[in-house]
Formats: C-alpha cells, sequence, structure tokens
C-alpha cells in the first residue's frame, strides 16, 4: 500500500511539473502570434523576409502595411523602436516624418521671425549660410559716405547702411535724404540706427519708441520704406526684454551686430582690421565699419573698407546684404521701384 501511495504521489508531481513548464510555452506561442496578425512578425523573426523583401522593396513606405495594420502602436507598449533608434538612424531620406505616419503627427518648420505685437525680434550676429558676408557700416549719412559708395560700385559690392537721423549729419540737411535714397537706389540696404545714437538699454519703452519712430519718418520720405532692421548703439540690448519686446512692437525682426570688428571706431589701425578679416575661417560673417570716427579722413576709411574686401573675396566670401544674409525681408512696407535719386 505504502508503494502504491508513493508511485501515485511522483506521478502527480511529474504530471503538475510538465503542466507548469508547458503552459508558458503555450502562452509565449499564442501572444507571438497574436502580436504578428497576419503573421508579419513570424516572417520577420523565422523567415527574415522583412529585412529581404519588404524592408528593401519598400513595402513599409509605400504601402503603409504596419501602420494600416496598427499592429506596432496597439503593441508598442515599451517604445521600443524610439528607444533603440532604429528609424531615425537609418532613415536618410526622412519619409517616415515627411509621411507622419508614426507617433507623433507632424510638426511645422519654424517660421522666420516676424515683427509685430508679441515680439518677433531676435539678435543676430552672423549670416545663416556659411562662406556668406555681409559688410555693414554705422553712423551715416556723413561727409564720407558717398566715397563708400563710388566704392562699392567699383568693386560690384552691396552693403548694408545702418543710419542714424543726428549724429554727424542731421535728417534737416538734404544730404541726408540724398545719401540714403543713393544707398538705396544702388542697391544697398537701409536699416535703422536709432534717431541719436543712444544706448537703448538706458530708455524707457516710450523713450525707445521715439528713438525709432523720428528716424522710420525720415527713412520713409527717402525711400519709402519702413525699415525691419536696425543696430542698437554699442549692440547693446540683447536679453532686454524692455528693448525687445518694444523693438518687436514696432515690427522690427532683426537687431543686428557682428562678429567681424573692424575696430575702426577704437582707432585700430588697418593692419589691425586684416588681421581680424584674415582670421575668418568660412563662418557666416557680419563685419562691423564706420562711415566716420574720431581722426577718420576719407582716404583712411576708404582703404580700410578696400582692404577688407579684397581679403574676403581672396577667401572665398561671397558679399551679400542683410536681407540674404538673414534669410528676412529687410522692410516692413515694400514699395515697388526705386525712387529717383533726384
Amino acid at each position: 500500500m505504502k508503494s502504491f501511495i508513493f508511485a501515485g504521489i511522483t506521478l502527480l508531481y511529474l504530471v503538475s511539473k510538465n503542466s507548469s513548464t508547458a503552459a508558458p510555452v503555450e502562452v509565449e506561442k499564442r501572444q507571438w502570434n497574436n502580436w504578428g496578425g497576419n503573421n508579419g512578425w513570424n516572417q520577420w523573426n523565422n523567415n527574415n523576409q522583412w529585412n529581404n523583401n519588404q524592408w528593401n522593396n519598400n513595402q513599409w513606405n509605400n504601402n503603409n502595411q504596419w501602420n494600416n495594420n496598427n499592429q506596432w502602436n496597439n503593441n508598442n507598449n515599451n517604445n521600443q523602436w524610439n528607444n533603440n533608434n532604429q528609424w531615425n538612424n537609418n532613415n536618410n531620406n526622412n519619409q517616415w516624418n515627411n509621411n507622419n505616419q508614426w507617433n507623433q503627427p507632424a510638426q511645422a518648420a519654424p517660421a522666420a521671425p516676424q515683427g509685430g505685437q508679441g515680439g518677433g525680434l531676435k539678435f543676430y550676429s552672423q549670416c545663416v549660410n556659411p562662406k556668406e558676408w555681409a559688410m555693414t557700416f554705422d553712423d551715416g549719412p556723413t561727409q564720407f559716405a558717398d566715397a563708400i559708395l563710388d566704392l562699392l560700385k567699383e568693386k560690384n559690392m552691396k552693403a548694408t547702411f545702418f543710419v542714424v537721423g543726428n549724429l554727424y549729419m542731421n535728417t534737416a540737411d538734404s544730404n541726408w535724404a540724398r545719401i540714403v535714397k543713393r544707398m538705396y537706389n544702388e542697391g544697398h540696404v537701409v536699416g535703422s540706427h536709432t534717431f541719436n545714437h543712444k544706448d537703448l538699454t538706458t530708455l524707457s519703452a516710450d523713450q525707445i519708441r521715439s528713438e525709432m519712430t523720428q528716424l522710420e519718418g525720415a527713412i520713409s520720405q527717402a525711400i519709402g520704406k519702413k525699415p525691419a532692421f536696425m543696430r542698437p548703439p554699442y549692440g547693446s540690448g540683447n536679453g532686454n526684454q524692455n528693448v525687445m519686446s518694444t523693438l518687436g512692437s514696432l515690427g522690427y525682426t532683426a537687431a543686428i551686430t557682428w562678429n567681424l570688428d573692424s575696430g575702426d571706431w577704437n582707432n585700430k589701425d588697418i593692419n589691425y582690421a586684416k588681421q581680424v578679416f584674415s582670421g575668418a575661417n568660412g563662418q557666416g560673417s557680419i563685419s562691423l565699419n564706420h562711415l566716420q570716427y574720431n581722426g577718420s579722413t576719407k582716404e583712411s576709411i576708404v582703404a580700410l573698407a578696400r582692404a577688407e574686401i579684397d581679403i574676403m573675396l581672396s577667401k572665398g566670401y561671397t558679399p551679400v546684404t542683410m536681407d540674404k544674409c538673414l534669410g528676412l525681408n529687410a522692410y516692413q512696407h515694400l514699395s515697388e521701384q526705386p525712387l529717383n535719386s533726384s
């Protein structure tokens, strides 16, 4: 009897052991088959058909089979695809993102900054494209402006001029409007450098508006356009919310500084500028020059600009105006034709 009972217990133990080990296998098989739906997963694992045929034939993109069956989204609780970054690493054509088939909806490309209420203004210190160079001149019009315009015409170059209303020449002087009009009509960009060349970080919002709108009126009267670009005096104001929000509310899209400084304002000689410009290594560049400064002469200003032009051209840079440099409109209100220079 004891032998019989022992044999029965042994038999029950073996049956129980076999059942407990077999059940997970069957569950795994059922789960695997359920995951595959129409055996897409089994094909991948067993026959390697996905790698050999379906992927190479672009059936994923063309037929949208995976997406239409919703197999991955329904079963991908662990987000393994994203964690492994397999699609991003292989998707050189960005087809998945363009077709917007995966987990998140497509996101629109960021728009270029726009002016107006809400503060669309941004600060820029270099051109967006490599090997492009925007040559800029501050503080005009001045008695030397025509000589620089003659040089630019000789070199077949276009530049950007950030003008002021009351520094070396006042808007009440007829030569002020004549020179600004010549700048514009010869293909250069005219931007604002404020009316009185004051540090905007020291002014209230109303004072900033006054500085900008006084000059806007004179520029608009001269060329029929209101600038969208400005250069803050002394390059100040980046990160100052009062400055940036006020300028943005007036429709300005770009406050422009520089990454190549000729040093002319600090009485640096031409050799200093040559060294600075020779250091340009291919990055998009915005250079700083002035149409007049303490101790300047027509000869010194022209010689400096000529040396800079020759260096940048020899280094393979393409001269561009600021609108091309940044990919933004230079003016808030566009007129159809340049005004006559008379």
